[in-house]
């Protein structure tokens, strides 16, 4: 009887690995990033607390190229809190209040990560003499990411509102509907469009007219659950 692709799967993987294969666990994650888009004189600031969880399966999977068992896993990113503070507030104000949203369990241990790409490097600073050593984000057109420095990154926007449209689109970005902008967030996503340039180019960008700082909030969170510090799969080889 011929083998199925789905009889590959085991529950575990062999005690003992024949030369050369390895493991590949999948480390369990549960950490909070709270994510700030930092708004100018006509955009509001906007704030996003994500959970980012790895939950790992008792399912591994081999792979005969690789010589590997990968242990399977599921991810989730939970928005848990989204507002947006006045028009007009104080950058130090604005300081003030994500440094008290940092005291209230369980966000005590949330990496903090700044947009401040409109507002220029002196607003971020206000952030570091007060103590919270923000990760900052640049966010720019092109079509790479780069790192300056140890906790700043140029991220194109491209990537950050695909990562949303994508990791929507799998269930796996779920925002929850109590929160009080919940529905303005859906607004901003429904106003949000993709354009292909003649050379095969996408970028996404806001109706004329339309706000953003919600999604760049998410955008920015998730961003950096997935591509910060702290890597989610291990390899240990079977010695």
């Amino acid at each position: 009887m011929a083998v199925t692709a789905l009889q590959t799967v085991r529950r575990e993987p062999p005690a003992t690995l024949p030369p050369g294969w390895r493991y590949r666990e999948a480390r369990a994650v549960d950490k909070w990033i709270l994510a700030a888009d930092l708004g100018q004189s006509t955009d509001p600031t906007a704030i996003c607390a994500l959970n980012y969880r790895v939950c790992p399966h008792a399912e591994w999977t081999p792979d005969e190229k690789l010589k590997t068992w990968t242990q399977k896993s599921d991810e989730f990113f939970d928005v848990r809190h989204l507002e947006r503070l006045p028009l007009g507030t104080p950058y130090p104000a604005q300081v003030q209040h994500v440094a008290s949203l940092l005291t209230r369990p369980p966000l005590t241990a949330a990496a903090l990560v700044i947009d401040e790409t409109g507002v220029g490097r002196a607003v971020g600073d206000i952030f570091d003499t007060a103590g919270l050593r923000p990760n900052r984000i640049t966010i720019t057109a092109g079509m790479e990411t780069t790192q300056h420095g140890a906790r700043a990154w140029h991220v194109p926007k491209a990537q950050l509102i695909s990562g949303v449209d994508a990791r929507l689109h799998t269930g796996e970005l779920r925002i929850a509907a109590a929160l009080r902008d919940a529905g303005a967030l859906a607004d901003e996503l429904k106003d949000f469009q993709r354009k292909v340039s003649d050379a095969g180019r996408s970028t996404w960008a806001a109706r004329t007219g339309k706000h953003d700082d919600l999604v760049l909030a998410v955008a920015i969170a998730l961003w950096f659950a997935i591509s910060g510090p702290a890597p989610t799969i291990v390899e240990r080889f079977p010695f």
